[in-house]
Parts: C-alpha cells; structure tokens; sequence
C-alpha cells in the first residue's frame, strides 16, 4: 500500500509564541530519525523559510505560485516545482514570501476555497512520511485551509493569561472545521517559554511562576501538553538558520522538542 504522510498543522491565532520555531524544530527531529519530512511554509511572513537557511530572495517559486496555478486565469506552478531541498537530509521545504498574502485573497474567487491545500497536498502525500505546515497567526482562508489538510494539530502557546484567551478563539475554529466535515483527530499543545523553577524560596514559599498556573489550566483541558523551556540555543539557531534538532540537540530545549516529535512518530505508527 502506497505511504500516506501524516499532515500536521502549527498554528495559534497569537503571534509570538513560538510557532515556527516548534514546526521547525519538530521537523528536523522528525528528518533526523529517517522519516522524509515536508515544511510547507504558509505563512506571508516566511519565518519558517528562513529559519531553514533558504533567503527569499533567491526563490524562483513559492508557496505563493502554487496557490496562483489553483486559480482561474493565473499562472501558477505544481508544488513539485516550489519544493526545495535543505542542508539537512531528509528535510525538504514548500517555501513562502510576501506575496503569498495577495494569493490569500484570490482563494475567496475559488469554489472550494478552504480546500485547496488538501487538493494540493494530495499530489505529493505519497512522496513523504510527515507534512508539517506552518499556518499564519489570524483566522484568515490560508489557516482554515491548513486546518481543513491537516490530520492533526499542534498548539504552540506563550506562558501568559493571553494564551488561553487565543486558545478559546481556536477552539472555535475547529468546531468551525469540524462542521465542514474534517474533525482534527489530535491536539497537541506546546507551551514554550516554560519556566524551570530553581529558587529554592520561591519553593519554600510555594511562589508559582506564571508558566506553571499556564500550564496546569493547559492540562485541564487538553490531554497532550509538552513544555519547552526557555534556552538561548534557541535564538542561536534560529540566527543560524538551523534546526535546534541539528545546532544544539542535546540542549534542554533541544531534547524537549524531540520528546514531541517522537510523541508524533509514536502517534503515528499506532494508526499503521
């Protein structure tokens, strides 16, 4: 039977908190441990292309031009064409640019027009094991389209009250979603940014940093929460235009993040 990627969306109306950087890192686990592994970057704001060391300026295609040959009377190419090879083996990325921002407005002219990244994805899911697709932080017609491909979805969250605010808004998204006939089977949630508590008064007078009351209400109301602390090695990385998988695998963060991905691969092989 022909290999069927998994297709895993990162997403979070909320900017900041650590969203690409969680797609990526959980990607370049995911290349390491052999399984052939697609970034699709849809977001406008291309954080995830350059967080794989690839300089917009140099793309001949993007996620932008794949988006543009689904549309009446625009000349596109197949996503076959957009995909670029990384300096990490296994690891291949579907990359974006700006434009992909004016692509999103032509999708309201398409008839089924949150389900065109399913349509697009379907020509290439039998080339990998993992699509990862990096969503944009509003709830605009590129997310309801990464949602609508999407097996499952992973949460990156920030340690603040605002946090579970956004995570309302996304709940009603997936019911949203769910609506049009495409249930999200898994949830996952990362809360980056966790705090490792090392003060021995804060422990003494039984102080809680903000990231622990955070998480406890995370873990009321999703059964799959992972925290990633805050590391330096993270912003070296991403300076770097690397993986944390491939820069600093053995960080704290590091080994967090591949805990993910083999919650994933776990996840996974259960459903073969």
């Amino acid at each position: 039977m022909a290999n069927t990627a998994e297709c895993i969306a990162f997403v979070n109306h909320k900017g900041g908190t650590g969203k690409t950087t969680s797609c990526i890192s959980v990607a370049g686990f995911l290349a390491k441990d052999g399984h052939k592994t697609l970034v699709v970057d849809f977001d406008p704001q291309a954080n995830a292309t350059s967080g794989l060391g690839i300089d917009t300026a140099t793309l001949r295609y993007s996620m932008y031009d794949v988006i543009l040959d689904q549309c009446e009377g625009y000349e596109g190419v197949p996503i076959t064409r957009a995909i670029l090879e990384t300096n990490i083996t296994n690891l291949h990325l579907a990359p974006s640019e700006f434009d992909l921002s004016v692509a999103e407005v032509l999708l309201h002219r398409v008839r089924e027009r949150t389900g065109v990244l399913t349509l697009i994805l379907e020509e290439i899911r039998d080339l990998y094991d993992y699509i990862l697709v990096d969503l944009p932080t509003n709830s605009g017609l590129l997310t309801l389209n990464g949602l609508c491909a999407s097996d499952q979805v992973v949460v990156p969250v920030d340690p603040s009250i605002y946090a579970l605010e956004a995570l309302e808004n996304l709940k009603h998204t997936f019911r949203d979603i769910k609506r049009i006939a495409h249930p999200i089977k898994k949830i996952t949630v990362v809360l980056n940014r966790y705090h490792v508590e090392h003060d021995i008064f804060a422990k003494m007078f039984h102080r809680r940093h903000p990231s622990h009351e955070v998480e406890s209400r995370l873990r009321e109301l999703f059964p799959s929460v992972f925290t990633v602390p805050e590391a330096i090695e993270i912003y070296d990385a991403q300076k770097k235009g690397t993986p944390i998988s491939h820069f600093a695998p053995r960080s704290r963060a590091g080994k967090a993040y591949e805990v993910i991905a083999k919650s994933i691969m776990e996840k996974s092989n259960a459903k073969k």
